[in-house]
């Protein structure tokens, strides 16, 4: 009996090492979506990509801003703004990190900000997942999709977060797309 007692109790352990040490220890992984794969099981239509992660817009209210949204509408559901399943990343870009004073505007430009601190560096324009669209470059000098105050970037913690966006090598290198990596 004691052998069989020292035998389960190792069993036991190991089972625990193999099995529950990691999931004790690491908790459980977050969902991830491969970017450009919309569906039920993928990124829906109902999402909305941004820095990566996938957000959960369907029961989303864009707070009261000029004539589009009366702080009811939804975005997904707003004409015009391709927003569902899509990358808006660049709503809400952030410019006060490593690539500060790197780049600079030029001296006709009308992008707002102080010195080098600009306020956004690339058009605030809602991209597709797939990337395969091409440079969409209106709005470019007016800042009005930008999402520039602290209250705008509070809003869009309090929506959920539904998991991660990864994309492959193999995205990257197809010509059919037009994606970059770049590292901050």
């Amino acid at each position: 009996m004691g052998l069989i007692s020292i035998i389960l109790v190792l069993m036991a352990s190991v089972g625990f090492l193999t099995f529950g040490f990691t999931i004790s220890v690491c908790g459980k992984p977050p969902n991830r979506f491969h970017g450009g794969a919309i569906g039920d099981d993928f990124i829906g239509n109902g999402s909305v990509v941004i820095h990566g992660y996938d957000y959960n817009f369907t029961n989303f209210r864009h707070p009261k801003a000029g004539n589009t949204f009366n702080g009811t509408t939804n975005p997904l559901l707003t004409g015009g703004w391709n927003l569902a399943g899509n990358d808006a990343s660049f709503l809400f870009q952030n410019t006060k990190g490593s690539c500060q004073g790197l780049i600079t505007k030029a001296s006709s430009s009308s992008i707002t900000g102080t010195g080098n601190s600009l306020d956004w560096y690339f058009p605030c324009n809602i991209y597709s997942q797939y990337g395969a669209s091409g440079a969409n470059l209106t709005g470019y000098e007016g800042g009005t999709n930008c999402h520039l105050t602290q209250s705008s970037r509070n809003q869009l913690e309090q929506v959920q977060v539904l998991g991660q966006v990864y994309y492959t090598w193999d995205d990257v290198r197809n010509s059919s797309r037009n994606l970059a990596v770049y590292e901050t």
